[in-house]
């Protein structure tokens, strides 16, 4: 695949009032993704506003001085569009995918949720049922509460450490004046970033994102993010299910460490997929598993590599015993050139094929905007992951994946540690 092909030079803009505008133009697509990135997420809240950012994702879809509720979830549909949100640790989005033709409208209808949202108190109360539903089932889902208790005890007290949704105790305390103020403090010009990808008119976009942006207050001083410290160590919880959900945590490294490219390789090898040594050996070769892999999370201060598994409870000692085997022979220099070549090729290809997709794209160039503050070029990233050495693996072994560092999760039909375990 000729990359370059793909690709057009991604143009930034800043409107008067300090918006960022970032525009990929793909001029041979029928359609356009547009988001409306805010620089702010679930680390960002104190603990008594645990979950404001999830909350107000659901609040912006309740109705505005201009739409009703259905008028919002009707206006992009009717032409076949989409119009979705998403909140995470570091940022929150508003996006949409639509028609090239339909793309003023999808403006129209982000920007009036995001200044015109009435935010009115009998909403707020529906939609605290809402959220504090969400909050239970994940609770009822093991698979997502292993998650859930990993982070919390792998983070502590950090922000970093708190579901996204917040508690139950701190979503039923948000009142209407406390998600006004925080709008206020966070929904502004500095923190707001515009990202679109797909076929569109530059200058027109431009004109339009002005006059419905342009007079948007700056944000208020941010409150400086703490590195998070990572605690080793074991949870259980116990659950009368049939499976036991298993998590095991080890430090990552922040989204700005040049080891990024290196974790993210190591993470194929490990269990990033079907031919990974994790799937192979604990699912493949011994059937102890239906599901194992593994994961990276990169933030501003710090990340995480984690592996995930659902089994059977006599097979959870077994099963850890292969993740520290498989932790400890990464220290060791077990890792073969054909594994790294291997997992450059599929990051090389995984990147290439998401080229094609607007979304992806006006998801890629904002992430590099929010953590980088510029365009990281796929040239950039291709000749990083090129780089990467066996050697690089090994120390990132060497460093992060002891055993005395590991955190071990288990949520199932446990009453007592297993015997046997020998991670710490």
């Amino acid at each position: 695949m000729n990359t370059h092909s793909l690709l057009q030079p991604v143009t930034k803009v800043t409107l008067s009032n300090g918006v960022r505008v970032l525009l990929d133009e793909m001029p041979h697509a029928h359609s356009v993704a547009i988001g409306f990135w805010l620089d702010v997420g679930s680390r960002d809240e104190t603990p008594e506003l645990a979950g404001a950012c999830h909350f107000l994702e659901h609040m912006l879809f309740k109705g505005t001085s201009r739409r009703t509720a259905l008028a919002i979830a009707q206006s992009l549909e009717a032409g076949g569009g989409s119009l979705n949100a998403f909140t995470d640790k570091e940022s929150t989005c508003f996006h949409a995918r639509v028609l090239a033709s339909e793309l003023s409208d999808a403006v129209d209808v982000l920007a009036d949720m995001l200044r015109n949202s009435l935010l009115e108190s009998a909403e707020i109360r529906r939609e605290k049922a809402v959220v504090c539903e969400e909050i239970k089932m994940y609770a009822d889902t093991p698979d997502d509460l292993v998650h859930e208790l990993a982070y919390a005890h792998f983070w502590r007290e950090h922000p970093l450490g708190r579901p996204v949704t917040g508690s139950l105790q701190s979503v039923r305390g948000l009142s209407r004046q406390r998600l006004q103020a925080f709008m206020a403090a966070h929904y502004a010009a500095e923190n707001l970033l515009v990202s679109v990808a797909g076929k569109f008119d530059p200058p027109a976009l431009l004109k339009q994102l002005e006059q419905l942006l342009g007079d948007l207050s700056p944000a208020a001083p941010r409150i400086p993010h703490q590195t998070p410290v990572f605690y080793s160590g074991r949870r259980l919880r116990f659950r009368d299910i049939e499976q036991v959900q298993m998590m095991v945590t080890a430090p990552g490294v922040a989204a700005s460490d040049p080891r990024r490219y290196a974790l993210t390789l190591l993470n194929s090898i490990l269990g990033g997929g079907m031919s990974s040594r994790l799937f192979q050996e604990v699912r493949e070769k011994r059937g102890l598993a239906y599901s194992i892999g593994s994961f990276e999370a990169l933030f501003r201060e710090g990340g995480l590599l984690a592996v995930s598994a659902g089994m059977s409870p006599r097979h959870v000692p077994e099963v850890l015993a292969l993740i520290e085997y498989s932790f400890a022979g990464v220290a060791a220099g077990a890792l073969t050139e054909e594994e790294l070549s291997q997992a450059k090729r599929q990051m090389r290809g995984s990147l290439q094929l998401a080229l094609e997709v607007p979304r992806h794209r006006m998801m890629r160039v904002a992430q590099d905007e929010l953590y980088y503050g510029r365009e990281i070029s796929v040239a950039e990233v291709l000749a990083a992951v090129d780089a990467v050495t066996l050697t690089d693996l090994q120390q990132l072994g060497q460093n992060l994946l002891a055993p005395d560092g590991l955190h071990v999760t288990l949520v199932g039909p446990l009453r007592r540690w297993p015997r046997g375990v020998m991670l710490n």
